[in-house]
């Protein structure tokens, strides 16, 4: 008999469970639950370390369902091993405010390490959890002390191995060398549509070996086979593959092997048939064996003497080094310093330079500021100002740096970066051009979704980057991210409101992402830090104030051509505010009374910003000016695309001119 074939009945049970849930919902992925039952019942009852019921312990074996259609299988898991997800739960599966939601959510089931469902996303946000730990081992000089030495375990299915963020994170951890990366291949040969040969053939071991990982193939369903596998993979200095054979709907008498396990329930005769066949007990509804649930509760035992043997060395450690210890702590609690906002302030930058230039130089005062901080660029580091000149560089098995350089893999970067966010040690950044926040944009979903403390530095904003022309100008980005729930975006107007945006990012619940020029912009006279956090205020108020003619709102490197507009029509007689708009979202989280006295009165409102003018209308009203580009971008000088989408100050003067005339003889 195997040594292993106390995990039979935890098996069943985990089936069991998953086919009642799935059949009382009337909704759901039998398909993976069932073919993966042997390799949840080894992962839960012999391989992962972990504490269910401390599940914020930093050096816990980490499990990410990638595939998170199969959530099932990860519940009932949870369930059985003693987290505090109760067979209520279970039952309310896929029902309203439960735990146990379609696809597993962070925050909202206990031992959920990430939001998983959109495929392959689960594999690359892995990823920088395993390179979190390791940049968090090397930073408090516990390589070898078994302190932060636990391992990133996912499991993902052929969804997630087609897509190309797996691909893409999957590169760059062999090449890292993140031998903590162990990737458990559902390979059942089935999508969702039918057989996998019917659109992909590939050799994925040959594949994964080309990317520098150690691959193995296994039956899934045979627990001696999976276990040596899974010792094989700890003992690696490279991450690793595990090709695990399974049959999708193992057990399922007329759908096994077919698409028709993969997402939808058996229905009451099949999964009669079903239970029959694997001997499962067909009542009652949700049955948990008593031999099971003692099982648990001596694994509970087992986790318990692990995790106070590693409390124990870790009290020995923290009492010899008290500095790096404290350090330890105060980035596990998200402390910021509390002379943050003085240094960053304070920080000296290039006069009427970019605002990446600004950004670069509140970098380097975080790199000294935020130990934890950590950052990195999809191969534009040297453009996009990224790079933390005192950080180091994260290298092939090397993490004594600080900055990654992620290669041209923008929606993989995005991912990593929630990773990093997830391990609970790093304060994570990343840049790219804005153009390319449409590759990361899922990424940054799951990350607002997550409320992921998440920094993302997008430069070369506008049409105005120039020569490079309409593929690498953004117009239509500004709207597109606003419109994400839960994203914070900033677009700064000069040095001081960069300043600002970092500080309202870094304080901040969630990602935030900060928006920044390529070309040099003017430092404004009345431009303040503090401000930024409310997300708008006046920065050039109106030289009469017995009544408002004109309240113009503007963000970035309009904010400066609004001021100069404004000078102008006050010399035709007009009272003219502008209002620094840099965040949209904190704007919104302020009183009615804050922004009505912002915004003001005015006869009319007027709205500029160098990309599309959708959105606008929610300050300006229906009847306001909203002065942007509602078309793509054009290849030629900055100076030239000002003058052809009039983005000049006269250009934009004779239109507020036309506007006003026409508004006044308007019929009422």
């Amino acid at each position: 008999m195997s040594s292993f074939a106390h995990l039979d009945i935890v098996a069943k049970t985990i089936r069991g469970l998953s086919i009642d849930a799935i059949e009382a919902a009337n909704s759901g992925h039998p398909g993976l639950p069932m073919g993966c039952a042997e390799i949840m019942a080894y992962l839960y009852g012999h391989g992962l370390d972990l504490s269910p019921r401390d599940t914020s312990w930093m050096n816990r074996d980490r499990f990410v369902l990638s595939a998170g259609h199969g959530s099932m299988a990860l519940y009932s898991s949870l369930h059985l091993a003693g987290f505090d997800l109760s067979l209520d739960d279970i039952k309310a599966f896929r029902q309203l405010h439960s735990p146990t939601a379609g696809h597993p959510e962070y925050g909202e089931c206990p031992g959920v390490e990430m939001t998983t469902g959109p495929l392959g996303q689960g594999v690359a946000t892995a990823a920088g959890m395993a390179l979190g730990q390791k940049l968090a081992a090397n930073r408090y000089g516990v390589q070898d002390l078994d302190l932060l030495n636990g391992r990133v375990v996912v499991l993902a299915g052929d969804g997630c191995i087609m897509e190309g963020i797996s691909a893409e994170s999957a590169s760059l951890a062999g090449h890292l060398k993140l031998d903590n990366l162990t990737l458990i291949y559902d390979a059942n040969d089935i999508c969702l549509d039918g057989p996998l040969s019917e659109c992909m053939t590939e050799d994925t071991a040959k594949r994964y070996e080309s990317y520098g990982w150690d691959v193995q193939t296994i039956n899934g369903h045979d627990y001696a086979a999976i276990d040596k596998a899974y010792q094989a993979a700890g003992e690696s200095n490279t991450p690793s593959l595990i090709i695990a054979k399974t049959t999708i709907g193992f057990g399922s008498p007329n759908r096994a092997g077919s698409s028709e396990a993969h997402g939808k329930a058996l229905g009451a005769e099949e999964m009669k048939l079903t239970k029959e066949a694997l001997g499962i007990p067909l009542t009652p509804l949700f049955h948990v064996p008593e031999e099971v649930t003692s099982f648990f509760q001596n694994r509970q035992s087992d986790w318990e003497t692990t995790i106070q043997s590693w409390k124990s060395r870790y009290q020995e450690w923290a009492t010899d080094h008290p500095e790096a210890a404290a350090a330890w702590q105060s980035a596990e609690a998200g402390a910021l310093s509390a002379d943050l906002i003085g240094k960053v302030d304070a920080t000296e930058t290039k006069p009427n330079g970019a605002t990446r230039q600004s950004s670069s130089a509140v970098l380097q005062t975080l790199h000294d500021a935020i130990p934890n901080v950590v950052g990195g660029s999809a191969d534009l580091s040297c453009s996009d100002n990224t790079w933390m000149k005192a950080g180091g560089q994260v290298g092939p098995g090397d993490f004594s740096g600080r900055n990654i350089k992620y290669g041209v893999r923008e929606f993989a970067m995005a991912a990593m970066a929630s990773g990093l966010a997830l391990h609970g040690l790093h304060r994570p950044y990343c840049g790219t051009f804005m153009m390319f926040s449409d590759y990361m944009r899922n990424a940054i979903r799951l990350a607002a979704l997550m409320k992921l403390p998440v920094l993302y530095q997008f430069t070369h904003d506008s049409v105005f980057l120039g020569e490079d022309g309409p593929t690498h100008q953004p117009v239509e980005h500004l709207a597109s991210l606003r419109a994400m729930p839960g994203l914070t975006v900033l677009r700064p107007a000069d040095a001081t409101e960069v300043k600002g945006s970092w500080l309202a990012g870094l304080t901040g619940t969630g990602p935030a992402a900060i928006v920044l020029s390529r070309q040099g912009l003017p430092d404004l006279p009345n431009s303040d830090s503090g401000s930024v956090a409310k997300g708008g205020y006046v920065i050039q108020s109106e030289a009469r104030t017995d009544a408002l003619d004109l309240t113009i709102l503007a963000t970035g490197s309009e904010v400066s051509l609004a001021c100069n507009v404004a000078s102008q029509l006050e010399q035709d007689g007009k009272s003219v505010r502008v209002v620094s708009l840099p965040s949209f979202e904190l704007f919104e989280s302020q009183s009615n009374s804050y922004r009505d006295t912002v915004l003001g009165e005015p006869r009319q409102f007027v709205s500029i910003e160098a990309q599309t003018t959708f959105g606008w209308h929610r300050y300006i009203g229906r009847d306001g000016l909203a002065i942007g580009i509602d078309t793509f971008g054009a290849s030629a000088p900055a100076s030239d695309l000002a003058e052809l989408y009039q983005f000049t100050p006269q250009a934009i003067l004779s239109r507020i001119r036309e506007f006003s005339q026409q508004t006044v003889s308007a019929p009422s």
